[in-house]
């Protein structure tokens, strides 16, 4: 079971992402697996219940995912709010070992907190819990036997679904993430309960696995916390920075969108649109990409980059630092957020938290989640859409005044409360 799926997974990788093996994080994952491989002593009793919380792929790589802000986020907050209950024990796996791994929470001399193996392996009994927010989809599955093994001796197994959008948007992934997401999710449902991080995710996932004739046992929704960045802590601008940001005042309205540029972010479409009213309103309007380039968008980038109002109306900016990203937000008359399709609307929320005007695609996510002044496009449907913008150059809607937003305590204890953790 363990060697199909990691193989399986690398032949994949090998096959449609081979640039994949070169990042950091890959090769990251090896030295817990040959140090994870030598260990055999069962971690001693506890007096009291043990909460056991999944850092898999944080412990070997924080790349400041989204993910891993709510890894680290909810794990500072719920060790003290559990301190009476439980033991909370941090543990990782990998995909060629069996089993999960104690591990004890270290800080180096610049502040920053890492996880390290201590040489222990756990072995969960009745009245413990397993619980994790991570998407280790494919170290997950390689451990099928051992949850199987901590769910008969009484452990709660409660894992996150952050959405379903491998599954609802298969085109916007790598060909080998569908099957991965959907094997971990029927596989799952056999022991596992589910926290899912919108009323939106919990609904799609009952109607998937109603549809689907799979089991589910229980499933709950969050809210994420947003501790959203007040000072800047990085600084510094480009002479093309800042040219740009001089030339926006000769614009009507200028646009923005920020994020990586992948497919289900809507880039596409949202340029499409433009290039369309830049035949009416060329000297106008502005639309600016800020964001990474990311998988499966070469035909994209190629369009913005040979686009005639490239630079002109038309900027795109692979790399920003936070005081220019403030500037951006500062001087738009309009954040654009176009996905396809989201498990959280984060992005809305942060551009609201800013007091900027918000124009977002009209999906079940956002409108459950964005402030009143949000105005919502058919994106759907390109040439509806055209013309809501064109109605909204002529009445703009009000920048968002109330963003509804909780701090991490508050995100972790409606998360302990809907568990029946706490």
């Amino acid at each position: 079971m363990i060697k199909f799926i990691v193989f399986k997974k690398i032949y994949d990788v090998l096959t449609n992402r081979p640039g994949r093996l070169l990042k950091k994080d890959f090769y990251s994952r090896l030295k817990p697996i040959v140090q994870s491989a030598l260990t055999f002593r069962k971690l001693p009793r506890s007096e009291r219940p043990r909460l056991y919380f999944d850092v898999s792929i944080l412990a070997s790589y924080d790349n400041k995912t989204g993910v891993q802000r709510v890894i680290r986020s909810v794990f500072a907050e719920m060790k003290p709010l559990l301190a009476d209950k439980y033991d909370v024990v941090p543990v990782s796996c990998t995909a060629l070992t069996s089993g999960f791994y104690a591990l004890e929470e270290t800080e180096n001399n610049i502040g920053e907190k890492k996880f390290s193996l201590t040489g222990y392996k756990i072995s969960p009994e009745r009245g413990d819990v397993f619980l994790s927010f991570e998407q280790a989809f494919v170290e997950h599955l390689a451990q099928e036997d051992t949850f199987k093994e901590m769910n008969n001796k009484g452990c709660r197994i409660i894992l996150t679904v952050y959405d379903l959008l491998p599954l609802q948007l298969p085109n916007c992934f790598p060909v080998e993430v569908n099957s991965i997401f959907q094997n971990w999710l029927s596989v799952s449902s056999k022991y596992a309960e589910f926290l899912c991080d919108s009323k939106t995710v919990e609904s799609d996932l009952r109607k998937y696995l109603s549809l689907t004739q799979q089991t589910l046992i229980k499933s709950y929704w969050f809210y994420p916390g947003s501790n959203f960045v007040k000072n800047v802590s990085s600084s510094g601008m480009s002479k093309e920075q800042s040219s740009y940001l001089s030339n926006l005042k000769n614009f009507n309205f200028n646009f923005l969108m920020v994020g990586t540029i992948e497919p289900r972010k809507g880039h596409k479409t949202v340029l499409e649109i433009f290039s369309h009213l830049w035949k009416s309103y060329n000297d106008k309007i502005s639309l600016t990409f800020i964001g990474k380039e990311g998988w499966m968008v070469d035909d994209l980038t190629k369009s913005i980059k040979t686009s005639d109002a490239f630079n002109k109306n038309l900027f795109w900016f692979n790399d920003a630092s936070d005081s220019f990203l403030d500037q951006c937000y500062k001087q738009t008359d309009a954040v654009i957020i176009a996905s396809l399709n989201e498990g959280f609307g984060l992005p809305i929320l942060e551009a609201a938290q800013r007091k900027c005007r918000v124009i977002a695609n009209d999906i079940p996510i956002f409108r459950e989640v964005a402030p009143k002044e949000c105005f919502f496009l058919e994106l759907t449907n390109p040439l509806i859409a055209i013309g809501q913008l064109k109605d909204w150059f002529e009445n703009p809607s009000e920048p968002c005044t109330n963003a509804q937003v909780q701090t991490w305590k508050e995100a972790t204890l409606q998360i302990l409360k809907k568990t029946s953790l706490i």
